[in-house]
């Protein structure tokens, strides 16, 4: 019976995991750092308004638990891989678990999915405090949590939408795009304009990418009344209230702007030990440190390669869960 060793279960790895384990039927091995699979997304909220805003949350619903209940999935929480021999259709690993170390033979094809880490908060950025900041992935938690009603504790007056955090940075060598940070943030923002429809909304912002068709961020602008201001911020202060200090990009002056929350639109580095995973599995990295594919047998999904939105890391996924049964068929 093929054996399809898979490094991480996030998102992308739980996908590969449900397409060749529930689907096609061969026996997954999952190896996760933390103590359950799911990954980051597993705390995503729907952003749906009074319709849906295409967010991709629901391609993630009910995937942990048909993974987790698959006969064919092992599931190694708490676990890291240390090394990897043989070759395509003969894989041996080796895997550290809390419970001692386990070697794991006769394995088909080996998938990365080691997915991503938040942005550090530094590079060009000042950050003083943290009262009345929040980052995305908080903001995603009370997407998840929200009543019919409310959001937050008490409705906010103010919130502001500081983009590219992470991002577009030389200082963190991260110069590319998150693709990622718009996508949520104003998803988020139409589901704080519907919650809080006095609340002022603004985005401070180097570029914002499509989002979807039309001219979305004109609708933005006019049918969500959200201000968008071009810069990037200098300094951003907690308290009460929170404070950004900007160059206006109109008068070139330095200008201060108070808001009750202020969320950090943080994008996508690779993890910190991505350098080790590499080595371990013959994979090269590109400039920024997203791997590569490698060698034949091993391939790598989702955001290990690159940033990617939900439904982009669903449909990469897919393809790799493609690639490996017809590289299995292939050795059979």
């Amino acid at each position: 019976m093929s054996h399809v060793l898979i490094i991480g279960g996030g998102f992308s790895g739980c996908t590969v995991a449900y397409e060749l384990a529930v689907v096609s039927g061969m026996k997954v091995t999952i190896v996760e750092k933390s103590a359950g699979i799911g990954g980051k997304v597993r705390n995503y909220g729907c952003k749906a308004t009074d319709k849906c805003n295409n967010c991709g949350v629901c391609l993630a619903a009910g995937l942990w638990e048909k993974v987790e209940k698959d006969r064919n999935v092992c599931i190694l929480n708490n676990s890291k891989l240390v090394d990897v021999t043989g070759k395509a259709g003969d894989f041996s690993a080796i895997v550290k678990t809390q419970d001692g170390k386990k070697y794991i033979n006769g394995i088909s094809s080996i998938v990365v999915a080691t997915g991503f880490e938040e942005s550090p908060v530094c590079g060009h950025l000042q950050l003083e405090g943290k009262q009345g900041i929040i980052r995305g992935l908080e903001l995603e938690k009370i997407c998840k949590g929200r009543s019919g009603k409310a959001l937050f504790e008490k409705a906010p007056d103010s919130i502001a939408f500081v983009q590219c955090v992470g991002s577009r940075d030389k200082k963190e060598d991260s110069t590319y795009c998150s693709r990622v940070c718009c996508s949520y943030s104003t998803r988020a923002a139409k589901v704080i304009r519907q919650t809080y429809p006095e609340c002022r909304i603004a985005f401070f912002y180097m570029e914002m990418q499509a989002v979807s068709g039309g001219d979305y961020f004109l609708e933005m602008k006019e049918k969500y009344d959200v201000e968008f201001i071009k810069c990037r911020p200098l300094r951003i202060k907690g308290g009460e209230p929170a404070l950004i200090e900007y160059e206006d990009p109109e008068s070139g002056k330095l200008e201060q702007r108070a808001f009750e929350i202020i969320c950090l639109s943080d994008g996508i580095h690779p993890p910190r030990d991505v350098d080790i995973t590499a080595e371990l599995c013959g994979l090269s990295q590109d400039k920024y440190g997203f791997l590569k594919d490698g060698n034949d047998g091993i391939y790598v999904a989702g955001c290990a390669k690159k940033p990617a939105k939900i439904e982009e890391t669903w449909s990469d996924s897919a393809a790799v869960s493609e690639q490996v049964r017809r590289e299995v068929w292939r050795q059979v």
